[in-house]
């Protein structure tokens, strides 16, 4: 178990609970400052990003978790860093990708910005946004590529502004790496907005209250938010509970389930999760790198902790993760890790199951991990421009003893909004003919299990081309229903040609769409809880 950290004249409890307040507002503030400057709808309408603030040793103090995939990854990113730099200067902006080096895949690219007060480092700033492209072999996410060389420009940490001066020769190389520069820039300009926008606040709060109070506050609420964990995890049964869940295959051994397995214990006030027994990395690109791997386990935790639990190191610090080096959720360089939402979606799914078997009062039907997405490019048709639109659709949530699965929703470590219509029709060559809850798809049960969604695009002029994938595309594979709950439907992918004929697409690959035919993805249910009326066995 972590040490406390050492806190010097205790804060009396409101005012620790105005400063533990304001860390939160200065996170979520930096958030809307990037939702409102991004340029890339992925951002903008999607809002796929994440936003924190750090104390002086590079901990997480608070989080606008607007994506949970994001919840704890940047230290990762941010603390490997620092063994290469020590500590950043003031007007350091700090630019971070590698899945190696704290990353998680090298379209989610962080930005870090220290914060000084009177000559002394009070804390970072720090931003994870999904990128539509940063160059590589594919625009966009892929499970086909099979090195991380493929996945786009490695930025491993570097100095994107320093002391204040702009690294231009390093902008340039970007610009020349990525097919929409305008998009990629612009959205770096807005994360180093919201670094500058947490640093003129939490100036203001050093100001305002002294830095070393300030300081302490952190100090004090890890230390809090540690002991609330630890008295939580301390209440929960002893002994083991295990799960295990495959992903459809990797794309270059389609004969292979690959597995998740996970065995999770409470152990002195903290949570073990034991991913030994997974498959061994693939040659595709649906590992999983260490940083999405951790957290996926804090997600799962906090899950089952309850929603007045503050997300920040404290709690992190009580979950210990073990997988093999060299399995599929601890690859080794440079195995690709483009398609590790996929893999760690199914992660998360195995954990909740098994904390479920600790905590059943707790416990919930599975939720899809259908997780369709795709990145196709086209040329705009009036400016010639190279355009690439993205989505995230999501599926059925799982039911609970209390309540039905919700329909439609980016489960798990997801949390993307639909690309609006309009949006996708004023930026794109594409029309979305077609966007629909599919009926009976979520499992039966006492309380049913959430509806997958089924979206149609139509490209309307020229070519495109790029990559997609979804997974419980096998009927095996699907969302498991709790409690004699059914089990969810699958996912699948349609492609409708010009002449109206249709055609089921395997659920991975690489795409090449010809004017006038229309690509149609279709989510996974979630699955059932409780035996349905006249019922008492699962299907």
């Amino acid at each position: 178990m972590t040490n406390p950290v050492a806190v010097a004249d205790p804060l009396d409890p409101v005012t620790q609970e105005i400063l533990s307040s304001a860390f939160v507002a200065i996170a979520e503030e930096m958030a809307a400052v990037q939702y409102r400057a991004s340029f890339s709808p992925i951002i903008r309408e999607m809002e796929d990003y994440s936003c924190g603030l750090f104390d002086a040793d590079a901990q997480m103090i608070a989080h606008a978790e607007a994506i949970p995939a994001h919840l704890g990854v940047m230290q990762f990113g941010l603390q490997v860093a620092l063994t290469k730099f020590g500590t950043l200067d003031e007007g350091d902006v700090l630019i971070v990708n590698d899945p190696y080096r704290g990353g998680t895949h090298t379209p989610d690219v962080e930005i870090f910005m220290p914060i000084y007060h009177q000559g002394k480092l009070r804390g970072y700033a720090g931003s994870v946004t999904h990128h539509i492209d940063v160059g590589g072999a594919q625009s966009g996410d892929s499970a086909d590529c099979t090195s991380l060389f493929q996945e786009g420009l490695v930025l491993p940490g570097v100095l994107l502004v320093q002391r204040g001066v702009r690294n231009q020769a390093l902008f340039d190389v970007i610009a020349a790496n990525v097919r929409a520069p305008q998009s990629t820039l612009g959205d770096l300009e807005a994360q180093i907005a919201a670094c500058r926008r947490a640093a003129e606040r939490l100036v203001e709060l050093c100001d305002h209250h002294g830095g070393a109070l300030v300081a302490n506050a952190m100090s004090a609420l890890l230390n809090d938010t540690r002991e609330r964990v630890v008295a939580e995890l301390s209440s929960w049964p002893t002994g083991e509970a295990s799960a295990v869940g495959y992903l459809d295959f990797d794309v270059y051994d389609i004969d292979t389930p690959v597995r998740v397995a996970v065995t999770v214990r409470v152990e002195d006030g903290m949570l073990v999760v034991d991913a030994s027994e997974s498959s061994d990395e693939v040659k595709g690109s649906i590992n999983v790198p260490w940083s999405s791997t951790c957290c996926a386990a804090y997600f799962a935790l906090r899950s089952h902790l309850g929603p007045d639990l503050r997300m920040n190191d404290g709690m992190m610090q009580q979950v210990r993760v073990q997988a093999r080096e060299g399995s599929i959720l601890n690859p080794r360089h440079p195995a690709g890790v483009g398609g590790r939402h996929a893999t760690a979606q199914r992660f998360a799914d195995v954990l909740c199951l098994a904390i479920g078997q600790l905590v059943p009062d707790r416990a919930a039907a599975s939720s899809h991990v259908s997780f369709p997405t795709f990145n196709f490019q086209a040329k705009d048709p009036y400016t010639g421009r190279l355009v690439m639109m993205a989505d995230v659709i999501g599926g059925g949530g799982g039911a609970t003893r209390q309540a039905p699965g919700e329909n439609g929703v980016d489960s798990y470590l997801g949390n993307c909004a639909l690309l609006p219509v309009e949006v996708a029709e004023l930026e794109y060559p594409w029309r979305i003919e077609r966007t629909e809850l599919i009926d009976g798809s979520g499992g039966t049960g006492n309380q049913p299990g959430g509806m997958g969604i089924r979206r149609d695009y139509k490209l309307l002029t020229g070519e495109a081309e790029g990559p997609y994938y979804i997974e419980q595309s096998l009927p095996i594979n699907v969302a498991q229903g709790a409690q004699g709950g059914h089990n969810g439907k699958p996912a699948r992918v349609r492609l409708q040609r010009a002449d109206g004929t249709w055609e089921v697409m395997p659920p991975k690959g690489y795409l090449r769409i010809k004017q006038g035919e229309t690509i149609s993805f279709e989510s996974a249910g979630g699955g059932g809880y409780g035996a349905p009326a006249g019922s008492q066995v699962q299907d």
